[in-house]
């Protein structure tokens, strides 16, 4: 098994949005598309496993991390048609789809409307979306309140920004078994924290070495 590995970075200018994304290895396709609030680097542990057989790709989905666009709605239709567009060489073979929470919802939209361009997907912790909207009373409705929240035009933004280590760490301590898990060079890149402040500066792109242990 490889011990360590380097991811590489990439961008593309695709509907006026910048879209980032990593790969490694060389192979048959797997996407790995991750959830709420993560980034690529959520798959730091199953990168480096995955990439000894196949060709690694794994986006920062819309609105988190090195995504750049003005006026953010999180759109799972767009998405998925970004994500189709990421590598457009990988896609001359079928490829495999793993998604994890809103990404299973990102993967669950392209698997329904690209059927032919995928062999396989595989979705993980998530709630189909029509049964969490017949749901979202409740119980239900308290454990999703950052949802409609994120939802409301411009005010999440507002209050947000600025904020940013208060709002993530809220999510990282009480979603996770381990609340004391993260590192916080973990911490950091896990996180959609920009790398510069303001909105007019451009990104800074790291190669980040990932360990299989």
């Amino acid at each position: 098994m490889t011990s360590s590995l380097t991811v590489t970075h990439h961008t593309a200018r695709l509907n006026e949005i910048t879209q980032h994304w990593v790969s490694a290895g060389d192979g048959p396709p797997v996407y790995l598309l991750h959830g709420f609030p993560e980034t690529w680097y959520a798959w730091r542990k199953q990168i480096p496993v995955l990439a000894e057989l196949y060709t690694v790709i794994a986006p920062d989905l819309r609105g988190l991390r090195r995504y750049r666009e003005a006026g953010l709605r999180l759109r799972q239709a767009h998405d998925g048609q970004r994500s189709r567009r990421t590598d457009g060489s990988s896609w001359a073979r079928a490829g495999a789809i793993i998604g994890h929470d809103r990404g299973a919802r990102v993967g669950t939209r392209f698997a329904k409307d690209h059927r032919k361009r995928i062999d396989r997907f595989v979705a993980m912790d998530n709630v189909p979306t029509r049964i969490l909207m017949e749901n979202s009373g409740g119980r239900v409705g308290q454990m999703g309140w950052f949802v409609a929240f994120l939802g409301v035009p411009d005010l999440p933004e507002t209050l947000i920004a600025g904020r940013e280590e208060a709002w993530l760490t809220h999510f990282y301590r009480s979603w996770s078994y381990n609340p004391d898990m993260l590192s916080p060079r973990d911490w950091r890149l896990r996180s959609c924290l920009p790398t510069n402040r303001g909105p007019s500066a451009a990104p800074r792109w790291t190669t980040v070495p990932l360990a299989t242990t």
